[in-house]
């Protein structure tokens, strides 16, 4: 018995490969690079065409806010003020750390906050609420606030330089 499996174990290995890489099969003339479209002209034959504008659009979807209810919106709101009055109590220029403490202060789980020290002040985007409160504090202790949804990306705050 053990030598009958044997026997049709090998038999499967005997089999020929005709598969891309073994040499035996069809040759395949499959692009092997992508080239921009060009208007007026045709698509190369040799390459995938692709549109560059197209792909750039894309490439920065990341940063889009998904929606938000307006119920989400509305608790959102209500952070608003608060988190501009203790943003803009700090002294200046405020840390990444003072920012974080800020926001804690108005109820913001401080897990919950990032942060990004861009050499003229800090960003912040903070998840509260099933939204996102966004900002920045300038070296000048003032504070911009806006509500909205995470960005595609995941969080609420896109990365810097990104």
């Amino acid at each position: 018995m053990a030598l009958t499996m044997v026997g049709v174990s090998l038999a499967g290995c005997a089999a020929p490969d005709t598969g891309p890489l073994s040499g035996t099969g069809t040759p395949s003339q499959s692009p092997t690079a992508a080239c921009p479209r060009v208007d007026e002209m045709p698509d190369p034959q040799q390459c995938a065409a692709y549109d560059p504008d197209a792909a750039m659009r894309e490439n920065e979807r990341y940063r889009e806010q998904r929606t938000i209810s307006a119920q989400t919106r509305a608790l959102l709101a209500a952070y608003v003020e608060p988190a501009r009055t203790a943003l803009e109590s700090l002294q200046q220029p405020a840390t990444v750390a003072d920012v974080r403490k800020a926001l804690e202060s108005v109820g913001i789980d401080e897990r919950e906050v990032q942060t990004d020290d861009v050499g003229i002040g800090i960003r912040f985007g903070a998840a509260a609420n099933g939204g996102c409160l966004t900002g920045f504090v300038s070296q000048d202790g003032t504070a911009t606030i806006s509500t909205g949804g995470a960005i595609l990306d995941g969080g609420c705050l896109a990365m810097s330089g990104h």
